[in-house]
């Protein structure tokens, strides 16, 4: 089991019973009809049936919200269609046996079901601009293969209505921003010893903040050497086809203050000098969701801790 797969197991801590059998209304489609090695998997696993429900719901709640835009609707099926292409091509509940799947965990059920409630949130977020959400479709960039000298699987997040306003600007940068962290990796990862893997694994969630304005939040983790963890945000103004500061987000010279506050009061006294160093300051720490903005920091042991006050886009 890979670093990344170890930390998403540890995190949810859910019990998996692959020998029990969940009834067919568990999941977000009639198990009496399953057919596939994941759709088996999802039937007879209770937590995972559960999370496949609730993906479901969270998929029909935002089609309901595009039933008067046909086009809209087409691009939200056809990217549910490829998420679940993705997702069972990388957590492998049909490989071969001995094959081993892209995600590095030991047992699909464990894949399916973070990829599922990682999917539920997704969906839940795109809702703040339905029209907008829909159009959005993540590109997956692979190099190498696990286990081999260098490895790299990553998200890039794109909009696909190529007629939507913004949309050239948000690709363009987000193109960059991405190929800039493979970039980074690669380099380091020539200095390593003849031997040692270099590993990563970039994930992208995308918000929609309020219309028209997106934040985008990576999450990287891998092997080079040692096992490492890192978050990233980026954060487009479609409308003006700017990156904004967080002066600009925030739209007040108190931000800083406030975000400082809640950095001390969830790290508590042992760690608090952690709120006073850079990372606060740095727009790549910054996500913003509908209703609050979310700073992640590294802190020691690798360690990734989200700081959260209230947020309301400023005026636009």
């Amino acid at each position: 089991m890979t670093l990344r797969a170890a930390t998403i197991v540890a995190a949810f801590c859910l019990p998996l019973l692959p020998g029990l059998a969940a009834p067919a209304s568990a999941a977000s489609f009639d198990c009496a009809q399953a057919r596939s090695a994941e759709e088996k998997l999802i039937c007879s696993t209770p937590a995972l049936g559960a999370a496949d429900a609730a993906m479901g719901a969270a998929y029909r709640a935002l089609l309901g919200d595009l039933a008067a835009d046909e086009a809209g609707l087409g691009f939200a099926r056809a990217e549910q269609r490829a998420w679940a292409g993705r997702r069972n091509r990388a957590c492998g509940a049909g490989l071969p046996a001995g094959a081993e799947a892209d995600s590095g965990f030991d047992n699909p059920a464990d894949c399916l079901l973070v990829e599922t409630e990682r999917r539920t949130k997704q969906l839940a977020a795109l809702r703040a601009d339905p029209g907008l959400g829909a159009r959005l479709r993540t590109v997956a960039l692979i190099e190498g293969k696990p286990r081999a000298r260098l490895y790299i699987r990553a998200e890039r997040p794109e909009i696909a209505d190529a007629a939507m306003p913004g949309a050239a600007f948000f690709n363009e940068t987000v193109r960059r921003f991405v190929e800039g962290e493979l970039s980074r990796f690669r380099k380091s990862a020539t200095d390593l010893p003849e031997g040692m893997e270099a590993e990563l694994v970039l994930s992208a969630d995308v918000h929609v903040t309020a219309p028209g304005l997106l934040s985008v939040q990576f999450l990287g983790d891998g092997v080079q050497g040692n096992g490492f963890r890192y978050a990233a945000a980026l954060t487009v103004d479609l409308g003006r086809e700017r990156v904004p500061t967080l002066a600009q987000m925030f739209g007040t010279g108190t931000w800083l203050a406030t975000a400082t506050a809640a950095c001390r009061a969830a790290l508590g006294p042992e760690m608090a000098s952690e709120c006073g160093g850079p990372e606060l300051k740095d727009p790549r720490s910054w996500r913003f969701e509908a209703g609050r903005a979310v700073a992640t920091l590294l802190l020691p042991g690798k360690e990734l801790r989200e700081i959260a006050v209230p947020f309301h886009p400023p005026a636009r």
